[in-house]
């Protein structure tokens, strides 16, 4: 059951005229220290050490380069879950070291622009919606790291990793989306209930697991090297009309495959190139090629379907006095939401 928590704070500011606006709360050592504005974010990671709690209002925040092992958590990253969404505006860089007692954690959040990411281990993305993400780094950068990395229940557009080196292993996908990929892999990823896009020469590997896996022939050329393993896995050709891939796919190390043409005979709106975050399956199609759990495959099986929902407590609205009152304070009411 939803419980909401309204709680009247009585701030000693001057008087302002401002209304309902971005808010950021920074939770140190459980003091609990407020930001307003579209910089509110900016502030509380400057202010923040590694292990503390940044809470995000709805509302869209300017960027701030993220290098500490700090927990993030916005509203939602799709404006019909909790009335409003949060959303970064512009692109930036993460690098937030990390290590097994306090690492980064990014839940509820819309990614407008790009992320770069380097030098960060453990880091967890839960329900975001990400624009695009980027691993570049080469032999010239050796000491670069990007490690066991966990999406669960996010929508990628773009995912790329240009790694050639081994300092970026372990990412896991977990009932998440990735809707195109536009580079060479170098190393191992897992791949579990997702769907995703994958030219076959992209592919090395890899780990496949009750996924749906979309491609067209026309992106494609014949794979070389692919020791990608498959398990409960559907391929999907997006021209129903085209059999000239069939056969693309044959190198994979696969148990329990099915192939089949044309989005339309798999999926109930999705077409392979929207970024919408409707990506169910058609009921004779989710009830005919289950998982190895006996779910069906794709993100809405498993043991974390996907969830747009945020459970962590959420700020949902704030609205502040025009000005302040006779004491010199200024009312403002926060409405706190647990789902």
């Amino acid at each position: 059951m939803k419980k909401n928590i309204l709680l009247s704070v009585m701030l000693m500011l001057s008087a302002v005229t401002f209304a309902q606006q971005q808010l950021a709360t920074l939770n140190h050592n459980n003091d609990i220290t407020v930001y307003y504005g579209a910089d509110a974010l900016v502030s509380a990671h400057n202010a923040a050490e590694a292990g503390d709690i940044i809470t995000l209002s709805s509302g869209v925040f300017n960027a701030t380069d993220i290098n500490k092992a700090v927990t993030i958590r916005g509203a939602g990253a799709w404006a019909d879950t909790t009335g409003g969404n949060t959303v970064i505006r512009s692109g930036f860089s993460i690098s937030a070291g990390g290590d097994d007692v306090h690492h980064l954690t990014l839940e509820g959040i819309y990614f407008l622009g790009g992320i770069t990411v380097y030098n960060t281990n453990n880091p967890q993305f839960i329900k975001c919606y990400i624009h695009s993400m980027g691993i570049y780094w080469n032999n010239y950068f050796p000491s670069q790291y990007f490690n066991n990395a966990t999406f669960i229940n996010c929508i990628i557009a773009n995912w790329c990793n240009h790694n050639v080196t081994s300092n970026a292993e372990g990412t896991q996908f977990i009932n998440s989306v990735v809707i195109e990929s536009d580079c060479n892999h170098y190393r191992s990823d897992t791949y579990i209930n997702c769907v995703l896009k994958k030219n076959p020469h992209n592919i090395s590997s890899h780990l496949l697991q009750n996924c749906v896996l979309y491609w067209d022939y026309a992106d494609s050329v014949a794979p070389a090297n692919n020791s990608t393993t498959s398990f409960n896995c559907l391929y999907v050709q997006m021209n129903a009309s085209d059999s000239s891939a069939d056969e693309l796919f044959s190198p994979i190390v696969g148990h329990t495959l099915w192939t089949v043409r044309g989005m339309s005979n798999v999926f109930q709106s999705f077409n392979g190139s929207t970024e919408g975050d409707d990506f169910r399956l058609l009921d004779n199609v989710a009830n005919t090629y289950l998982g190895t759990d006996g779910t069906q495959i794709g993100i809405y099986g498993g043991t974390m379907p996907f969830d747009p929902h945020v459970t962590s407590p959420l700020i949902r609205r704030i609205t502040v006095a025009p000005r302040s009152n006779a004491n010199g304070q200024l009312p403002v009411d926060i409405e706190v939401t647990n789902e």
